[in-house]
């Protein structure tokens, strides 16, 4: 099978219309990902929303004010983040499953096995290696552009200024070169973060179009559930209703906003799913194609 950047860059609605309960389950392990969070953080959630709406109320908010903010934010990111995670790995890999395996299809193809294990591993690898090279130019511009102010040679600008434009362009190379390493994980069964070089060699502008075609195909998607979902919002008051039960119980909190909840858990459960197809099982799709090709 010939690798085509624009036939795999529609996978996702192939996935979605071939594979539905598959979606539903995968939205449904959205929506207990957002009630772990409440169980986890539902009065502190409620304290962060109140906040949120104090700062809207400001005509100009000072720095003391978005410090409380900023720690109930940090709070809730750490205390989530290790269940997020997990969440992910299992959906990331159920849905290059979905693609690569798709008569496997128990359980929505999600499983907790070596597979998740090394999907997990794969993305924590590749996260440190983007956050390095993503640092590090724009460590050297900052330092140029210092530099810069203080001698006046506003040549070091210039200098900087394509520094950072070549540090940009750099992680978008690494983005598509290391894009295909799930997939291969999961196909493979090894623990291979790099091996995509491999695979992607000579392969960067037509991948790089197709990530761009899924992820246009995501937005707008995320963009038309925006349209359905504020009726709904307007209706139950959305996660904003959660800014009036500053200081409650737990109890009080599921007993007063629970429509809102709900409504907001079902709605980006279904909408995350979808978006979740659309953007991965590309990826799935290509690396099955080059790797057939």
């Amino acid at each position: 099978m010939s690798f085509s950047a624009t036939d795999s860059a529609f996978e996702g609605f192939r996935l979605t219309r071939r594979a539905p309960v598959a979606v539903g389950l995968w939205a449904l392990l959205y929506v207990v990902l957002m009630l772990a969070t409440l169980g986890l953080m539902g009065p502190s959630l409620a304290s962060l929303m109140a906040e949120v709406a104090r700062l809207e109320g400001m005509a100009s908010p000072q720095p003391e004010d978005l410090q409380g903010v900023g720690m109930l934010y940090a709070t809730l990111i750490a205390t989530v983040l290790p269940l997020s995670l997990a969440v992910t790995a299992v959906l990331a890999a159920a849905v290059a499953r979905a693609v690569l395996q798709p008569t496997g299809s128990a359980f929505g193809y999600m499983r907790v096995g070596m597979d998740e294990l090394r999907v997990l591993g794969v993305t924590l690898v590749l996260f440190v290696v983007f956050a390095i090279a993503w640092t590090l130019p724009f460590v050297l511009v900052g330092v140029i552009g210092g530099v810069a102010t203080a001698s006046g040679q506003g040549w070091l600008w210039l200098v900087a200024v394509l520094l950072g434009l070549a540090g940009v362009a750099g992680v978008i190379w690494l983005l598509v070169r290391l894009s295909l390493a799930v997939p291969l994980v999961v196909a493979e069964r090894r623990f291979a973060p790099f091996d995509s070089f491999a695979l992607t060699k000579g392969r960067f502008w037509p991948l790089l179009g197709m990530a761009v075609i899924s992820v246009v195909m995501a937005m707008i998607v995320g963009l038309l559930g925006s349209i359905v979902v504020m009726p709904v919002t307007l209706m139950t008051g959305g996660l904003e209703r959660l800014a009036g039960f500053e200081g409650a119980s737990m109890a009080e909190l599921l007993q007063g906003a629970a429509p809102a909840l709900i409504a907001f858990g079902v709605i980006n459960g279904v909408l995350s799913s979808l978006q979740l197809a659309i953007m991965y099982a590309p990826f799935s799709a290509a690396y099955r194609d080059l790797k057939a090709g």
